[in-house]
Formats: structure tokens, sequence, C-alpha cells
């Protein structure tokens, strides 16, 4: 019986297939470490690298590995890219702020809204900020799908459209405590307040 588990840097290719190459190459600076075990992994950003259960592929398929390794790969493109790594050094204030402007959209996106209800949000505390930038191109590479300021937000990344957002400058509307909550910002997701 032989047993062949997809090489991470073979992995990096296949995950991020259809991404804009800006985003490709990025992911090919990615170390994807497979570990012997059946499930788990992640991003670890003190070492910058990727661990990938080899089992999920022998338990869950090579589809569901390619998904886990796209999501964690994006948890590498926040952390290593020029522009989306300012948004996340500022807590993901324009990340928040698209977000908010979405709430008013939701029902015009139907999968994007039964996608936050009924999946996104039901991770309690895992629902935050830092998941929701690796979760929206991994489930989402049509960025029709997407409320037009989630869209604005990510288009860059996912298709190539459109100009990244300019972080350089600073947040120019009220941001309080209550704008970095977690509670305020599943309430956003939520399309409530």
């Amino acid at each position: 019986m032989y047993l062949y588990v997809t090489p991470g840097d073979v992995l990096v290719e296949r995950a991020l297939r259809g991404f804009p190459d800006e985003v490709r190459a990025l992911g090919r600076r990615c170390r994807i470490i497979r570990t012997n075990a059946r499930y788990g992994g992640g991003f670890y950003p003190d070492r910058n690298e990727v661990e990938l259960a080899a089992g999920v592929e022998t338990y869950e398929g090579l589809g569901q590995v390619e998904l886990s390794a796209c999501h964690e790969l994006f948890h590498f493109v926040c952390w290593n890219h020029p522009v989306y790594r300012r948004d996340e050094d500022r807590n993901f204030a324009y990340l928040r702020r698209a977000v908010r402007d979405s709430r008013a959209h939701l029902a015009e996106f139907p999968r994007y809204r039964d996608w936050v209800t009924g999946s996104f949000l039901r991770q309690g505390d895992h629902a935050n900020p830092v998941e929701y930038f690796a979760d929206i191109p991994t489930n989402f590479r049509d960025t029709t799908e997407l409320p037009p300021p989630i869209r604005a937000h990510f288009a860059p990344l996912i298709d190539g459209t459109g100009a990244a957002v300019d972080f350089t400058s600073e947040p120019d509307w009220p941001m309080d405590e209550d704008y970095f909550s977690l509670a305020q910002f599943q309430r956003w997701l939520a399309g409530n307040e």
C-alpha cells in the first residue's frame, strides 16, 4: 500500500490556482509543513510558516486539504502583503469598516449572507477579523457574490480587479473601543446596528 501526501510546494500551487499572479507569487514564499496527524494545522506568524496535517488528505480528501491550505495561505498573505499587513497592524480598522458598510447589502447577496449567518458566526470567538480575512478568499472566488465594500476590500487578492485599498492614511472615521470589539464586529456581520 502506498500513501501519497501532496508536498507543500505543490499544495501552494493547487490551493492558489486561479488567484492573481501577485498572490500566487507571495504564496510560493510560504513553507507548508505536512505533519503526521489526522487533522489540524495553522499559520504560525512567529515562524511565518503553515503546518497542515497529512491525514486531512487521507481522511477527508485532496479537495479539503486544498481549501485548508488556501485558508492558511491567506493568513500568510495578510501577514506578508505590504498593503494588507498595514490594516492588520491597525487591528483591521479598514476591514471592520468594510464589514460595517456592508450591513445594508446582505439581502442582495444571499450566498454571502447565508455563509456569514449559517456558518461563520456559529464559530463563536473564532468568528473574528483574522479568520474572516482568510475565509473570504477561500469561500468566495467570485467577487460578484460579495457586498460592494467587501468586494472592494478583497478583489485585488481574489481576482486582481481594482486597486488595493490605500491603507497608508490613518482612518478618518470615529473609532472607539466598541469599534474594535469582537461583539461589534459580529453584530455588523449579522447586519445589526
